[in-house]
């Protein structure tokens, strides 16, 4: 009789070993579900270039996005779907990636990666962007970008437009002063800040060669103030600088 209560009670006890911590488990893991979101931390992302961006989706909205039925503090952790809310805040255009994650303690964490947008174009009255990826963007109703104006751009020539727009934005010189590119009878223009000349960039072949030519001139000329006698610079003829002086003298040099 004590040998079968004995062998009753070490499968108690063993029963209890296993299942003590099972029960312990679970009991925190409901415990801890229905616990309810601390705060939110909402971060951004740093772009290609590390320039600080704009806010082209501000954090009210990103919030109001993802939890519009009541606020986010009144949520609990089980009721957080981390993977519905990423769809949701990737599909929004100002958001080209994000990631989202919860805290031990209780802290939704959102990351988010803003599209890039570097130029602003203008076509038929619209006005739009064109990111780093050579896609459309709308205009942000929160934060307006720092890019070039774009004019003139037509579907056969967009891929040629994004080249030459990338090539401005990777480079600090040139995304600093030139503030238009246009195009004229299938050739690409720009102006630069703080100066009456337009340039000729012809198409956007060659166009490292044709920048590195400007900045070259642009300094030169910048230095020796003669920035104000030209009308207009012409980089299309491969590895020349051709200016129009304003009294139509015709200057040739190699760079």
């Amino acid at each position: 009789m004590n040998s079968k209560r004995n062998k009753i009670f070490i499968i108690l006890k063993i029963s209890c070993i296993f299942l003590l911590p099972i029960l312990l488990q679970s009991f925190s893991f409901h415990r801890n579900n229905n616990r309810k979101i601390q705060k939110i931390v909402i971060s951004r992302q740093e772009n290609t270039q590390h320039i600080q961006q704009a806010q082209y989706i501000t954090n009210d909205a990103v919030e109001n996005l993802l939890f519009s039925a009541k606020n986010a503090e009144e949520y609990t952790l089980q009721e957080i779907k981390i993977n519905a809310l990423e769809k949701m805040l990737a599909a929004n255009p100002m958001v080209e990636h994000a990631d989202i994650y919860l805290t031990i303690d209780g802290v939704l964490k959102i990351v988010i990666k803003q599209r890039e947008p570097i130029a602003r174009m203008v076509r038929g009255g619209q006005f739009y962007y064109m990111d780093i990826q050579g896609k459309r963007m709308p205009l942000s109703d929160a934060s307006s970008a720092r890019v070039p104006l774009v004019r003139g751009v037509e579907e056969p020539m967009w891929e040629d437009a994004h080249i030459i727009l990338k090539h401005i934005y990777m480079d600090h010189f040139l995304r600093e002063n030139i503030v238009e590119l246009s195009v004229n009878k299938g050739k690409f223009f720009a102006r630069l800040r703080g100066a009456n000349f337009s340039v000729c960039l012809g198409k956007s072949d060659d166009i490292n060669l044709k920048f590195n030519n400007l900045k070259a001139f642009y300094k030169k000329a910048a230095k020796d103030n003669f920035l104000d006698r030209y009308t207009e610079v012409n980089l299309q003829y491969y590895n020349q600088v051709v200016c129009t002086h304003a009294h139509t003298v015709v200057e040739e040099g190699n760079q």
